[in-house]
């Protein structure tokens, strides 16, 4: 019995020491001040069938932009920046993400003026991708 405990108690402190272990890191490639750029449109990935464009435009307005989404043609006029991501997910009896990566472009010119990437390397004692989003967005949207 002692032998077992031995490694499952290893095993469960290897994992609370690795559960915590994320990365959130952004960039700022321009100086920018969004106090007065208030429209911003999420583009829709093709592939996004977990809602992330949708979590994304709800943490935006939460955060007083004035947010739509949809694919990229359908971006409305007077849009001041897009917001593009990539996520990657997991899947271990449910679907969990582990990655996103968002950038901030200008509506006109599509240059990247903002990015950040959020990596969770394990999905036991991760965040919820609501929180993954939204812990980005207020380091990329506060430093741009």
């Amino acid at each position: 019995m002692i032998s077992l405990r031995l490694p499952l108690g290893l095993a469960l402190a290897a994992a609370l020491l690795l559960g915590g272990c994320s990365e959130v890191t952004t960039r700022e490639v321009h100086n920018l001040n969004l106090s007065k750029k208030k429209h911003i449109f999420v583009e829709h990935r093709l592939a996004d069938s977990l809602g992330v464009s949708d979590e994304i435009t709800r943490q935006l307005k939460a955060m007083g932009y004035d947010v739509s989404t949809g694919a990229i043609t359908m971006m409305p006029p007077g849009t001041d920046f897009v917001v593009t991501y990539d996520d990657m997910w997991t899947w271990d009896f449910t679907s969990a993400m582990i990655e996103i990566d968002i950038q901030l472009r200008t509506a006109g010119s599509d240059k990247i003026v903002a990015m950040g990437h959020y990596f969770q390397p394990t999905t036991v004692f991760g965040h919820p991708p609501s929180d993954m989003i939204h812990e980005l967005l207020v380091k990329l949207f506060k430093q741009a």
